[in-house]
């Protein structure tokens, strides 16, 4: 049977792991697993399935046999190891066996962060197209570079199209569509909202509306803080202006890759 949150922190506390081993177990940091658990976002299946074999770890403590079988020269290298780092045969075995699991999990480290890299490209603005000064009545023309949700995270579309407006864009900046009605009513629905690039290290201010992905996708929110009910620490959310919708926790590897500067009042698809 699959165990729930509660079952899952009954099992923590019943069994004097700490979440920070928890968390190591899972590949994953303490904050996540503690939003994980105290919010309302499902815990992902794979980590559900590593959390479920440890705890099965406690009903079946018995561990199947190994056998270890080396070559003469294999045990002299052993040997030349175990008596120069003053381990036992166990100890030299469990510390070679956490180095292979740890090079194994620095190189799923890697590949996720890999894919995290390709998947974020596919929506974030890279590059942002030149505003064109038209000649009749101060209109520019200006490029819609994809979608942006206002609403759960969702990939962006990157198709772009062309409009024209009553100002033309500044340094960095770049324009995306609304989808969705949690920033209402100062961002509606379809609304074309001029962004400016994120690059510095510096988080934004808090009250500042962001571009915000990580591997779920991308969304428009307001950056703000509010106090962690597990830890007591104050963490960074996402809060829609719009009461019917939730905050959104980021999580570990997400990033702000714009700040909003403006929604376009008069504008016209070319």
């Amino acid at each position: 049977m699959t165990p729930t949150k509660e079952d899952i922190k009954k099992w923590i506390k019943a069994s004097g792991k700490s979440r920070e081993w928890v968390a190591e177990q899972c590949g994953v940091g303490k904050r996540t697993l503690d939003n994980w658990l105290s919010s309302a976002r499902p815990v992902p299946s794979k980590v559900i399935l590593i959390i479920q074999r440890l705890m099965a770890e406690k009903v079946s403590p018995i561990l199947p046999e190994v056998e270890l079988d080396f070559t003469d020269e294999e045990w002299e290298v052993i040997s030349a190891a175990m008596t120069s780092t003053q381990q036992t045969f166990m100890e030299f075995i469990n510390s070679a066996f956490r180095n292979a699991l740890k090079e194994f999990a620095d190189i799923a480290l890697q590949n996720a962060a890999k894919e995290k890299e390709a998947a974020r490209k596919q929506f974030v603005p890279v590059e942002t197209f030149p505003s064109i000064v038209s000649t009749s009545n101060e209109r520019y023309n200006l490029s819609v570079i994809g979608n942006i949700a206002a609403g759960g995270l969702q990939a962006g579309d990157t198709i772009p199209y062309h409009i024209t407006a009553n100002r033309p864009l500044g340094k960095d900046e770049y324009v995306l569509r609304v989808e969705g009605k949690s920033m209402e009513p100062i961002i509606p629905d379809g609304a074309l909202v001029i962004m400016r690039k994120h690059t510095i290290p510096p988080v934004p201010k808090v009250g500042t509306i962001v571009e915000y992905y990580d591997e779920r996708g991308v969304t428009l929110k307001k950056l703000a803080r509010k106090k962690n009910p597990e830890t007591g620490k104050m963490d960074y959310v996402l809060h829609p202006l719009n009461p019917k919708f939730g905050d959104i926790e980021p999580m570990d590897g997400g990033k702000i890759s714009g700040v909003y500067v403006e929604t376009l009042e008069k504008w016209e698809k070319v």
